[in-house]
């Protein structure tokens, strides 16, 4: 009986061995047939979320540049130090001399109108009229760039800048229309004061091209290409500070409310008395727009708003960093990495395909896993939008792109119930995003086989 006991169990063991094997030459065939393979680096790695067993591997332990995959772990972070109910809390204060305080709270999602129902608020509330308006920014630093962020992002309403100054997320539309004698016409709808030098053409298509040159003038935008229908283009101010208190000046006109002094920068004293406040939404759902949209301003504020809390000072990038590396600590490989921002768009921003499935194993075993999967982007929603849709109800992912990178990395429930976590990166290619991405897509469905 223990004999045949044995037979068995072997068999089994030769089987799983044929198995794997035979989905590993799978997978090995999908990259070698692929253009990509030839002049990219490509790294994959598969293991299984419950036991953290290999599953594939290739060029797992190269230093790849991780794109937008970086914000499945900078915001998991994150979420572990704030909670998903926390919410971002612009505060407003007044001093024994009347004069008031807005202490902002860099939260990414504050408008104009919710600065505009704060101080209506704050009218109603307190019936006098204030001396000076107080800035105090002292949540966060208020470095506005990430490190290896690329000059020529500058015009890019992909990557505004960040700051505990924030309204609007730091972009303001720009309406262009054709116009007479080959000269396009340049409308800024704002208050905020931009320069233009229009270069604009007459054309067939609608090709508009931003770009600031800061070696000549930082408060210049060249804006060149052509144009032939009216357009309206988001584009990143230049100084989040002198536009917040641009929207600022809108909204205290808007609500009413009367000062006789002028509008400062300074610390609320701790004497002052609080009036109201607003309350962005929570945490959760400010992650998920972070996750599903791939918003890079979001995932920057939040995770330097993280180490505020973490440390109870000031927020910075590196003290989020540190917080980010004591949270992946149990993981071996996590000193071997290198994070320099939130969202992934650095190329200092180094990791490995297999340090990724091992952080997602250790999201997955988190007993708080299925509230934040669900933050993550399914098929048919935010950067999967288009893709992937025969996996709509088994997989949940993050995807990444950037000039020559394209990755994606998650969780997949495999036709036989099996839950894998993998990471694909894709770098230094010079093809076009769709046919990275198809290669990616074609791997994920071998996946799903297994």
């Amino acid at each position: 009986m223990i004999s045949k006991i044995k037979t068995v169990i072997i068999f089994l063991g030769l089987l799983t061995l044929s198995v794997n094997s035979a989905f590993c030459a799978s997978l090995d065939s999908i990259i070698k047939k692929s253009d990509l393979d030839k002049t990219a680096t490509i790294a994959v790695s598969v293991k299984d979320a419950k036991s953290g067993k290999i599953i594939y591997e290739y060029n797992e332990q190269k230093l790849m540049n991780p794109a937008s995959v970086q914000k499945i772990f900078t915001m998991k972070a994150a979420y572990n130090e704030l909670k998903p109910e926390y919410t971002f809390d612009t505060q407003v204060f007044v001093d024994k001399n009347n004069n008031l305080y807005i202490k902002l709270a860099a939260d990414p999602s504050l408008t104009t109108n919710d600065l505009k129902s704060l101080l209506k608020e704050t009218k109603e509330l307190y019936r006098k009229p204030f001396n000076d308006i107080v800035l105090d920014a002292s949540v966060i630093d208020n470095k506005q760039w990430g490190t290896g962020w690329m000059w020529d992002d500058d015009t890019n309403a992909l990557l505004p800048k960040y700051s505990p100054y924030t309204v609007n997320e730091n972009k303001i539309d720009i309406t262009i229309t054709p116009g007479k004698n080959n000269i396009a016409e340049i409308k800024n709808k704002s208050d905020y004061h931009m320069m233009f030098v229009n270069l604009l053409k007459s054309g067939s298509t609608n090709n508009i091209q931003f770009e600031r040159m800061p070696w000549q003038s930082s408060d210049m935008t060249y804006v060149t290409g052509t144009i032939h229908s009216a357009v309206t283009k988001k584009l990143p101010i230049n100084s989040p500070q002198t536009y917040f208190i641009t929207e600022l000046r809108k909204a205290v006109s808007a609500a009413g409310l009367k000062y006789s002094g002028q509008i400062k920068i300074a610390p609320v004293p701790n004497q002052a008395s609080l009036i109201t406040k607003h309350s962005s939404d929570t945490l959760e759902n400010l992650i998920a727009k972070t996750l599903k949209t791939s918003n890079n301003l979001y995932a920057e504020m939040i995770f330097k708003s993280a180490s505020a809390h973490n440390t109870k000072q000031q927020g910075t990038t590196q003290k989020s960093v540190n917080m980010f590396k004591k949270y992946y600590s149990d993981i071996k490989s996590t000193d071997e990495i290198v994070i320099v921002d939130a969202c992934g768009i650095s190329r200092n921003d180094l990791i490995t395909a297999d340090w990724t499935t091992d952080a997602l194993n250790k999201i997955y075993k988190d007993k708080e896993f299925d509230k934040f999967a669900i933050l993550l982007p399914k098929p048919m929603e935010g950067t999967l939008r288009d893709r992937l849709i025969n996996l709509s109800l088994r997989l949940r992912a993050k995807t990444g792109t950037a000039s020559g990178i394209s990755s994606i990395a998650g969780y997949i429930d495999t036709k036989s119930n099996k839950k894998y976590t993998f990471a694909i990166f894709i770098q230094n290619h010079t093809q076009p995003a769709e046919n990275v991405k198809k290669l990616e897509d074609d791997l994920i469905n071998e996946i799903y086989k297994m």
